[in-house]
């Protein structure tokens, strides 16, 4: 019989807490609630996309219909996995529980059928469980008819919800359940899953690759899986994973290329700073990627000055650092929406080494805002930047004021 091919993320996908990586205060917090036998009518889940929302919702709803081989056991933080519950839910047959998109079903309507079959007792497992994804798609119309329910449901009623936008969920709605956020899985934690995943697989993956797709996923567990199963697929004949093969697949260079840039760049050394950008962008580099690298990069060393507590009156101080990073706030917007993005990575490059030759942005930028002050050499600097960005198309001349 044909085996259909399933992605990683699927393949290894949590079925019990004890599978959960890098959430221990969440599990901690849901076997509490368990054992005790505290459990609410509502939970809601919240985190950054693939960082195990649906996959703790689903798990919490077999903690909740484990029946046990007696057909008597109880609310558990471990399910059996044989019983005729557990069996349902790993074949997705499970009559009582039920999964909805709220991105594809936002409606009001779609909200009257769940309260319509609350009504009814479950059929398999002790309670009927409602597990919506995305909730805060649901309109305002379809919050507003399923508040009385979810305030007082039925005994036999449980609501999951899970969401990437909290923000977006009414107040009313939030207040009647007991929220619980997914943080994003710590990079050693994450690093040390995926080593273990490829070994599963055949495959060999050394710790600078992993740390790669760590960074490149930013704490989410199935942009991470995605990532290692597209580097299993560029492996060589050895099924070894390097570095350098992950960041030809991303488009990306080295953490040492990038540190190496802004070396350049903080030494004000423009035509250099512009010259390994060209040698990254002919090497295959995406600007945007190459363009998020410098955002990290920046940031780390930010977080190093903070620590080290390096002087204010140098041209890497924190106070200089930190305009740099508005730059390239600033500038990012002016990527997102740029034909050729690669123009406005140079400009923001000519701006970010020009601007690292000051001294002293701080006092500089008293001095501006004060009409007693004989203008200083930042104004022809600035018209400078603006000349710059002027002739780049994809860039805003205004950006650096």
């Amino acid at each position: 019989m044909f085996d259909p091919y399933l992605v990683i993320s699927r393949k290894y996908r949590p079925k019990s807490m004890d599978d959960l990586k890098g959430q221990d205060l969440l599990v901690s917090s849901l076997r509490s609630c368990l054992d005790n036998k505290k459990v609410p009518h509502a939970f809601l889940f919240h985190g950054i996309r693939g960082v195990g929302k649906t996959t703790v919702a689903r798990i919490l709803a077999r903690c909740l219909s484990c029946v046990g081989q007696d057909n008597l056991t109880d609310i558990t933080s471990q399910p059996c996995g044989v019983c005729r519950s557990c069996i349902a839910i790993d074949r997705d047959q499970h009559m009582d529980i039920m999964e909805f998109d709220a991105a594809s079903r936002t409606g009001v309507d779609d909200i009257r059928e769940i309260i319509d079959s609350t009504q009814y007792a479950p059929v398999l497992g002790r309670y009927k469980i409602f597990i919506i994804d995305e909730v805060h798609m649901l309109s305002k119309s379809a919050f507003n008819a399923l508040l009385k329910t979810l305030e007082e449901p039925p005994q036999h009623v449980k609501f999951i919800f899970a969401t990437t936008e909290m923000h977006k969920i009414p107040e009313t709605v939030l207040s009647r359940c007991m929220v619980f956020p997914l943080r994003p899985v710590s990079f050693d934690a994450l690093s040390n899953y995926l080593i273990d995943i490829a070994k599963r697989e055949g495959t060999t993956l050394d710790d600078g690759a992993a740390r790669v797709i760590c960074e490149e996923s930013g704490g989410s567990v199935r942009d991470a899986l995605s990532l290692l199963e597209q580097s299993m697929m560029l492996s060589d004949d050895d099924n070894i994973i390097a570095s350098k093969s992950v960041l030809e697949m991303l488009g990306s260079v080295a953490s040492s290329e990038i540190e190496s840039l802004w070396n350049l760049i903080l030494s004000s050394k423009t035509k250099e700073s512009l010259a390994k950008i060209e040698s990254f962008m002919k090497g295959g580099a995406d600007p945007t990627i190459l363009y998020k690298s410098l955002q990290n990069a920046l940031y780390k060393l930010i977080v190093k000055r903070v620590n080290d507590g390096v002087g204010r009156h140098d041209n890497t101080s924190i106070t200089n650092l930190l305009y740099l990073w508005q730059i390239l706030l600033k500038q990012s917007e002016n990527l997102k929406n740029a034909h050729f993005p690669e123009y406005v990575l140079n400009a923001t490059v000519i701006i970010l080494s020009i601007t690292s030759s000051f001294q002293n942005i701080e006092e500089m930028m008293i001095n501006n805002d004060n009409p007693n002050v004989i203008p200083s050499k930042s104004d022809k600097t600035n018209e400078v930047i603006d000349s710059i960005l002027n002739k780049f198309p994809g860039s805003v001349a205004s950006e650096v004021e």
